[in-house]
């Protein structure tokens, strides 16, 4: 049987079973079932760095710009590569520029709008959406998945801990408020008594407490983002592996 009749029979008996299949369907027919869990892998993330760009635009409002606020998601969504930021004149296409960027100790505007189009061109890199559907899981580079893998585990720690050179977090996430307000003063080399903790005005306004949790929304994200990825190699026959701590000081790769 020619590959033409056997198509013809496919699409026939979605015919007899009342329905006639989408694009996606047709094609998922002929694609191996890793295949399938890599595509389904990468939306995971797709939706998982919508959510994220979210949440850090809410917590560091002054960090992305408004203006490209609804192209970046629709970026996003479309699993396109039209938006190219510059920074010094220079345009930048390589998701490295775009984290290098985001975690530069300088003063940067826009520092969330980085990090999400370093995030979002990894995962296109990675994925290789550009060379459009794969049929079977051979088709994409293993060894693009691995280094996103680390990249990502880099990137949950620097987040995290990473400061300026005024010794200010580059982004806030896990902090309380009151935690931020306490810092700042430290930083200016201030004396703290119990007192002046207790007056911290997210503490005497009764917003937050000493014993308030940390936010591990982003840790949360990230280690989703992760997992998905990891699910994207086992697929492919590969074995992840955990980054030490010393070694998320390394620079992304």
């Amino acid at each position: 049987m020619s590959f033409k009749s056997f198509l013809l029979v496919v699409l026939l008996g979605f015919l007899f079973v009342g329905c006639m299949p989408k694009q996606d369907d047709v094609k998922n027919v002929f694609q191996s079932d890793s295949a399938n869990i890599i595509k389904r892998d990468y939306k995971k993330n797709q939706k998982l760095l919508i959510s994220f760009k979210k949440k850090l635009d809410l917590r560091n409002p002054r960090g992305f710009d408004k203006s490209l606020e609804k192209k970046i998601y629709d970026l996003i969504k479309s699993s396109e590569k039209t938006l190219h930021l510059k920074y010094h004149n220079k345009v930048l296409d390589n998701y490295k520029d775009y984290l290098q960027l985001a975690f530069s100790k300088d003063t940067i505007k826009y520092r969330n709008d980085y990090l999400i189009l370093g995030l979002y061109y990894s995962f296109y890199d990675a994925y290789d959406i550009e060379g459009g559907h794969k049929i079977v899981a051979l088709a994409y580079e293993k060894e693009k998945l691995h280094k996103l893998h680390k990249n990502l585990q880099i990137l949950k720690w620097k987040l995290k801990v990473d400061k300026d050179l005024n010794n200010h977090y580059l982004f806030l996430t896990w902090q309380n408020n009151w935690q931020i307000e306490l810092e700042k003063r430290l930083n200016n080399d201030e004396e703290i008594t119990y007192e002046d903790i207790k007056n911290l005005s997210y503490i005497k306004a009764g917003k937050e407490s000493l014993f308030s949790r940390s936010n591990f929304t982003f840790e949360v994200l990230l280690t989703q983002m992760i997992y998905n990825v990891e699910n994207t190699l086992f697929a492919l026959g590969e074995e992840p592996k955990k980054l030490a701590i010393d070694a998320m000081f390394f620079l992304f790769l």
